[in-house]
């Protein structure tokens, strides 16, 4: 990306990556992946836009409440 001249790069952060059920807390690996990520951007000169997947639902949350069918959730 560097190398074609982009500046900055947008990504999702995926909720299952960071919540993987509702009783375990956060996933210590999915925080690390991410700050990686962010930290080899900026060393490279390029600016993170980090965004929600805001259709992605962690597994556990679409058991316990049915997913977006719930207003629990929406």
């Amino acid at each position: 990306m560097k190398d074609i001249g982009f500046n900055a790069y947008r990504f999702s952060i995926s909720w299952p990556r960071i919540l993987p059920n509702l009783k375990g807390g956060v996933n210590p690996e999915g925080i690390q992946y991410y700050n990686n990520l962010i930290d080899e951007l900026i060393s490279n000169g390029l600016q993170p836009f980090v965004t929600l997947f805001h259709w992605d639902l962690p597994q556990a949350l679409e058991d316990e409440y049915g997913g977006f069918l719930s207003p629990k959730i929406v």
